[in-house]
Order: structure tokens, then C-alpha cells, then sequence
């Protein structure tokens, strides 16, 4: 056997043996990394695109994990930072079903122009940082034009070969960006030239936001470059990256339902691995054998996939990468099937407005709804719940206008554009040299779960102690709710109660179960173990909204014109949320990990479980309830237009619809219809849970309705410790709370005042269902607005997303 041979007989012998094993091994660890270490993403809906100082920002946040709604992270971290990165506000807030809301609120005196929202978990902390969620929100004010001597541009050009190098000898894509030094495209007209005699090869034009292609051949020791103008007609020289000799050309296309990949070998062997994945799970696998004369190419059905960006990777004979490319798959496969209906429109002052939504989707369905002026902020917004989930949250840098990537799936011009941020925005989450020898991430920081409470006994103690014994908890938060705990110390002696969730601060009361003369050396953290945000963020200037600072906006509207007349700053923060009789807003009592909802999952049955639109209280937990004596007094002022009328010396519970007569409410103990006599006859301590369900969902065109529960099981024993055993400390909880309340004048609109409300109406739970697909909203305009902006955005437990934005007028 010649020398040739042997060698080559020994280089198949070893692709059978070692291709299968470091094959299996590549692809194990880029799936168990997907299923361990997924990167999660964050979309924020705010109630509007630009603030005026003083007023309150309102938003939902949607956590996403691969292409459905995070389960991962309890602890939802988010900050305000003004224009030099300095901390202005800071919220903790709990995260129920991959959602969270709240609200800041901008100082009147804050002189920014723009402010930066943060937004992470700490399970985001331990992967790629460069992808937590950050957005600069605009301050309209009256001095908010820009000093446009003060800002210093520049232009520049970037070059990215498909693939990762130009490869000589073969037929090479180059694509292109140019951009402002603040991240805004810069329009580049040039002609690319031979270095060695200036001859010119082609033009050089971007297409699309500053980004372009072209292709070109590389002899061996030939360079080029772009020569082009600058934004002050200053001529550039611009080189390509240096070709190389050896490496992998790759080329790849979407075609209908198909990605096709063109691979050209030059190294020095002819086997190449190709590994094809999406979130991180790999879809497509081959180890081939290109002979550097005779280029591969494959084609892979893709239509079945969901929806996001997809990665390939090339790698040589010994399984180090040689190229790579990304590339969007949509088979717009993501789209909630919903839709927002006007049914009544009024941009009369203080004119009544409703609207229906309806989800055909039986899943359950989480909804966010902000309605706003649309005079004075009369931009389409340029980022949204689909861009922010599937493609911003997946790659790295500035993005220009994301949403018109999603304005149609079938217009070819745009897939190719599309096209071009995927090859000038290159993704390269793994460490190869980790992945081939299966080393996963370390974690910094541990899965949360929640809020936590930790205290500890030593060791004497713990040996004084009966085996099975026991430490009492109650958390009694600041609206007096109390949680009782029973926890059993650890071999260490480590107490630790995980899962609260409270909100502002709550006071924490242990105590031993049986050996309450060891209280004193029992020892509690005041801390809830959550971690401090940053004081501060570096690059503040890379977030700003390029070339606006705040400028964006409608001087001409009438709200604005009240805002700036006689400097009545004041006088509109104080009018401007003015109250008439208020609705609030139902849904946020609906969340597994809520107490409320536990409670209803416990006493509610059948069709009065889990009512959309209803006003729920723990009872047995508010240790006020025994002062009401009955529940007549205990409901008054509990819900809108609840209260108690006198019928011939009987107290009825009733609904205030307007003057007399009254709506009296229909009464149900344990669900079994009941008359006002048994009503009166309920101790208020054998209470557990009462529901108030303003208009009956159970059957359509019913009253209102009451419904009461009583204690039964364990809730019927009361475990409770005495005052006298109890030791205290105070431990913060989530960032205060507060509901969204809007004027209702369906009665008068001619209250005194002025109404200069921007934001109308923010509901930031709509939840639907299999039994609840459609859901009426009414809401009521201000005494300025005459265009109305309506956003509805969410997703369901499937992850499809939706995004509906409306202007009416």
C-alpha cells in the first residue's frame, strides 16, 4: 500500500471514529446550554412614547425565554437614568406569568431631556450582558430644542464579509453599513477601487438605512477599497478587511419555505461540520465532504420552525469554527389572531369613548392597553412587543427603525432588508473553546424566587431543640395582609422562607413554635436578598435617541398649548389627573403566585372561579375585618359605586348607577343564593374570602353580584402565635403599588376643573380566555384632545404576540 493511500485510508478511518463523538458532544452542549442557560428578553410597553415633566410613566413588562413567556425569573429589576447616566428613580418589582408593571414618577424640577429606562433580571446577569433591555424615553419641555452646535457628527463605514472572511479565489458577499457616530444610517454613495492602481471595479450605493452588498472576486495579494463622501462632502478611503488564503466562503438565501447554504472549502482538509439552530436548540446537523474544486450546496426546510433569528455555523475538520451567518426566519407563525373594534368615538370634551377587544385564541391571553393623546406625541412608534422579543433582544447594536421589518411578510424588498441587518449585526453568543469541552457558564447569580427571609440559630441552640420543631413567621405587609409560615431549621440552622411576595415594607414576627424561651438568640436579616441596582451606568450616550434629545413632538396641540401658558407647570400637575367619581381598574388579583388568587382557587368553584372583571378580598388575612362587626360596614368603600341602602330598616348591599332606585346586588353564601336575613346573621370572623362582581359574567344581563365565602379546612384553625411570643423586624418589599384611576362622567362632564390628562386610559391587565374572548373598555377624553392614539400589545401562554396600534379622530 503506497504512502498516499495509507494516509488517506487513515484520515476516513478517523472522521468514522472522532466526527460521530465530537459531533454528538457540539451538539449536546449547544442544546443543554439552550434548555439550562436560555437568554431571557424583555419587551416594555410604555403608556406613551414622551413625558412631560411631573408626570407619572406607567408600563407593563413582557419576559420572554426562547419564543414563549419566561417562567425562570421572580424579580423584575428596572431603572431611570438621566442623559449622564445618573440614577433618577429605581423600582423591584414581582414578575407573575412572565409580566410585571408599575410606575415612575419624573421629578418636576428633573432638567433632562431624555431619561434611560434599564430593565434585567439577575438570571440575565449571568450570560450576555450587552442584551439587557434599555430604551430612551423623551421629556417634553418647553426649551427642548436642541443646540445643534454642541453636537460633533461623524460618519463611518463598516465592511462585513457573509460569512466572517473574504476568502481569496472565490466569489466573496460583502455587505456594508454607514452610520452617524449616533447609530442614525448615513445614506453612502461611493465606488470601490483597486488599491494597486486606483481603477475602478463598481459603485458602492446603500440600499436601505445606510447598508448595503456587493460581491467581488479576490485574487491572492489584492486589496480594495470605498472611496466615498462624507456627510460635508469630505472624500473617505474606506479598506476591505485583508483576504485570506484559506477558510470557508458561505453563502446562504431564504427561498419560499427553504434556507439554502453554498459552502466553498480552502482549508486544508475536505471535511466540514455544519450545525444549523434556533434558540439555541439545533434543528440541523451534517458532517461533509467538500473537495476545495467543488463547492457544496444544501437546502433545508424551515417553514415549520417558529419564528426568530436562526444561526449557522461551519466548522473544519477539527471542529473549530471557520464561519458563520444568521439569518431571520419568519413564518409568521407569531401573531396573535385578535383584534381592536371602535365601537363608539367621541373627541368631544370629556366625550364618553368605547372600544372591544376580542381574542379568537382560546389560550389565556395577557393584555396591556394604553389610550393617549395622540396630538402630542403623533409618532409610530418604532419599536414594539415583535421587534423587541424576536429580533433586537437577539442581536447587538442599534437597530433603525425595527418595526418596519414587520410591516409585511411577503413584500421581497423587505425580506432582503431584513436580510442586511442580519449580515451587518453579527451574532456570536458561544465561546467555542468552551462549548467543545462542555463547560457551561458560571453562575453568579442563583435563580430567585421572589423575596426571601433568613435567619439563623448556632448550634447550642439547635441542640436544645426537639427534632420536629418549628418557626412561626407572619409577614404582615403595609396594607395589613398577614402570610403565616412554618419553617424548620436547617442541618445548619439556616431558617430561610422564600416565595413572599408584599409590597413598600412588612413587618416580619418569629417566634419558636414550642421553645419561646430561646426566642432572644433565634437572629433574622433585615435584608429581603434582592440586589442593589447600579448608582450609575457608564454609556449612557450610547442610548440617547440619536438627534432628537426630546425635540420630537407637537408644539401645536392643545394640551401642550394649556401646559406652557403662564408657566402652569404647577397647576397643571395638579389638575391634570383631576378626579371625578373613578373606576379601577379589575385583573391584577388573577396571577398564580398571588394569595388572592390562591384563595379563589381554594373557595371559588365553577363558573365563579376566576372572573375577569371582579373586585376579590382576603377577609380571613385583614386583621381590621373583626372592627366592621358585619359585612356591610366591611364592604362599604371596598369597590366602586358599592354601598349599603336602607330598604325599610334593612341594610342592602347595592350598586350606585345614578339616583335612585338603586341596582341591589345579588347575594351568594359558599355560591348558594342567599336573602339579606342570612347575610345579617354571618359572623364576620367565619369569613374567608368575599368576591364583588360588578356586572355578572356567570349569566349575561344579571346584577351585580356578592359573593361570600366561609372559612373551611385548616383555614378554620387558628394557629396564629400570641403577641406576647413574638420577636419583630422590618424587611422592604417590591416598590409600592398604585392603580391607574381615570374620570368617569357618564353622569356629568361640567365637574369644575380642567382635565389635561395625556394619558387617558392604562390598563395594564386585560386577560382573556376560553370564556372570556371579548372584553368592553370605556373610557372618557380630557378638555383638550381631538386625536386619539390606542396600543394594544401582549401575549398569550403559547407566546404569540400581539401588537395593534390605532389612531382615531
Amino acid at each position: 500500500m503506497s504512502t498516499k493511500i495509507y494516509k488517506h485510508w487513515l484520515f476516513i478511518v478517523s472522521l468514522l471514529f472522532t466526527t460521530p463523538v465530537v459531533s454528538q458532544v457540539v451538539e449536546n452542549t449547544i442544546n443543554l446550554y439552550g434548555q439550562n442557560f436560555s437568554q431571557e428578553k424583555i419587551h416594555i410597553h410604555f403608556d406613551k412614547e414622551a413625558y412631560l415633566p411631573g408626570e407619572t410613566i406607567w408600563f407593563k413588562a413582557y419576559l420572554f425565554e426562547d419564543y414563549i413567556p419566561a417562567a425562570k425569573s421572580t424579580n423584575f429589576y428596572t431603572s431611570l437614568y438621566d442623559e449622564n447616566g445618573k440614577l433618577v428613580q429605581q423600582l423591584l418589582c414581582p414578575i407573575f406569568n412572565g409580566t410585571a408593571d408599575g410606575h415612575f414618577q419624573i421629578p418636576d424640577s428633573l432638567q433632562s431631556k431624555q431619561l434611560i429606562c434599564r430593565a434585567y433580571t439577575t438570571w440575565m446577569l449571568n450570560l450576555d450582558t450587552t442584551l439587557l433591555f434599555t430604551k430612551a424615553i423623551r421629556l417634553i419641555n418647553n426649551d427642548a430644542k436642541t443646540d445643534s452646535s454642541k453636537q460633533v457628527k461623524t460618519v463611518s463605514l463598516q465592511f462585513f464579509p457573509e460569512g466572517g472572511d473574504i476568502i481569496e479565489g472565490v466569489r466573496n458577499t460583502i455587505a456594508f453599513k454607514a452610520n452617524y457616530n449616533n447609530g442614525l444610517p448615513f445614506e453612502i454613495n461611493g465606488v470601490l477601487k483597486k488599491q494597486e492602481t486606483g481603477e475602478v471595479e463598481m459603485p458602492v450605493k446603500s440600499v436601505h438605512d445606510g447598508m448595503g452588498r456587493f460581491d467581488i472576486e479576490v485574487a491572492p495579494n489584492q486589496k480594495f477599497y470605498v472611496e466615498w463622501l462624507d456627510d460635508k462632502g469630505v472624500k473617505q478611503q474606506t479598506y476591505l478587511p485583508q483576504a485570506k488564503s484559506t477558510g470557508v466562503s458561505l453563502k446562504l438565501a431564504q427561498v419560499k419555505d427553504n434556507v439554502i447554504f453554498n459552502l466553498t472549502n480552502k482549508t486544508a482538509k475536505d471535511s466540514l461540520h455544519v450545525l444549523m439552530y434556533l434558540y439555541q436548540k439545533v434543528f440541523y446537523k451534517n458532517d461533509l465532504v467538500v473537495p476545495s474544486n467543488e463547492p457544496f450546496t444544501a437546502t433545508v426546510q424551515v417553514n415549520a420552525l417558529p419564528s426568530g433569528i436562526m444561526q449557522l455555523t461551519v466548522f473544519d475538520a477539527n471542529w473549530q469554527p471557520v464561519a458563520e451567518r444568521v439569518a431571520f426566519i419568519n413564518n409568521n407563525n407569531y401573531a396573535l389572531d385578535a383584534k381592536l373594534t371602535n365601537t363608539a368615538i367621541s373627541t368631544q370634551k370629556r366625550g364618553k369613548n368605547s372600544i372591544e377587544i376580542e381574542v379568537a385564541d382560546t389560550i389565556l391571553s395577557n393584555m396591556s392597553l394604553s389610550v393617549t393623546d395622540a396630538e402630542l406625541n403623533d409618532d409610530v412608534s418604532t419599536t414594539n412587543i415583535v421587534t423587541d422579543l424576536l429580533l433586537s433582544g437577539d442581536v447587538k447594536g442599534y437597530i433603525h427603525n425595527p418595526a418596519y421589518y414587520f410591516t409585511s411578510n411577503t413584500n421581497a424588498t423587505l425580506k432582503s432588508n431584513l436580510d442586511l441587518v442580519m449580515l451587518t449585526h453579527g451574532w456570536r453568543r458561544y465561546n467555542w473553546d468552551n462549548m467543545l469541552a462542555a463547560k457551561m457558564p458560571e453562575l453568579k447569580y442563583p435563580q430567585d424566587n421572589y423575596l426571601s427571609i433568613y435567619g439563623r440559630i448556632g448550634k447550642q441552640t439547635q441542640q436544645k431543640l426537639d427534632a420536629a420543631e418549628l418557626v412561626n413567621l407572619i409577614v404582615k405587609s403595609k396594607d395589613s395582609t398577614q402570610n403565616f409560615y412554618f419553617v424548620k431549621p436547617d442541618a445548619e440552622g439556616i431558617i430561610k422562607q422564600t416565595g413572599l411576595v408584599f409590597y413598600d415594607s412588612a413587618k416580619v414576627q418569629y417566634s419558636f413554635n414550642k421553645n419561646k424561651l430561646l426566642n432572644p438568640v433565634m437572629v433574622f436579616s433585615s435584608s429581603n436578598y434582592t440586589y442593589p441596582q447600579p448608582l450609575t451606568i457608564t454609556n449612557a450616550g450610547n442610548y440617547l435617541i440619536p438627534d432628537t434629545a426630546g425635540t420630537k413632538f407637537n408644539q401645536t396641540a392643545s394640551v401642550f398649548g394649556y401646559y406652557i401658558k403662564d408657566n402652569a407647570l404647577q397647576q397643571f400637575n395638579k389638575e391634570k389627573t383631576m378626579q371625578a367619581v373613578l373606576v379601577k381598574n379589575g385583573g391584577w388579583h388573577n396571577w398564580k403566585n398571588d394569595p388572592l388568587f390562591k384563595l379563589d382557587q381554594k373557595y371559588a368553584e365553577g363558573a365563579f372561579r376566576g372572573v375577569v372583571n371582579s373586585f376579590a378580598y382576603d377577609v380571613m388575612h385583614d386583621e381590621m375585618a373583626p372592627a366592621k362587626l358585619d359585612i356591610y360596614n366591611y364592604m362599604i368603600g371596598k369597590a366602586p359605586g358599592l354601598g349599603v341602602y336602607f330598604r325599610q330598616s334593612v341594610k342592602t348591599l347595592v350598586v350606585y348607577q345614578g339616583p335612585p332606585p338603586y341596582v341591589p346586588c345579588l347575594l351568594y353564601v359558599n355560591e348558594r343564593p342567599v336573602e339579606n336575613e342570612e347575610l345579617t346573621r354571618l359572623n364576620i370572623e367565619d369569613i374567608a374570602y368575599v368576591k364583588f362582581i360588578p356586572h355578572l359574567a356567570i349569566v349575561p344581563g344579571l346584577p351585580p353580584a356578592i359573593s361570600i365565602y366561609l372559612k373551611k379546612g385548616d383555614d378554620l384553625i387558628d394557629n396564629r402565635p400570641k403577641d406576647s411570643d413574638l420577636r419583630v423586624l422590618k424587611v422592604a418589599g417590591y416598590s409600592p403599588q398604585k392603580e391607574f384611576y381615570a374620570p368617569d362622567y357618564s353622569q356629568s362632564n361640567t365637574a369644575t376643573g380642567t382635565d389635561a390628562r395625556t394619558t387617558l386610559l392604562w390598563q395594564p391587565y386585560i386577560l382573556t380566555d376560553a370564556t372570556n374572548q371579548k372584553v368592553p373598555i370605556t373610557f372618557y377624553n380630557n378638555d383638550f384632545t381631538k386625536k386619539i392614539r390606542i396600543v394594544l400589545e401582549g401575549f398569550n401562554d403559547e407566546g404569540k404576540l400581539i401588537h395593534i396600534e390605532k389612531i382615531v379622530e
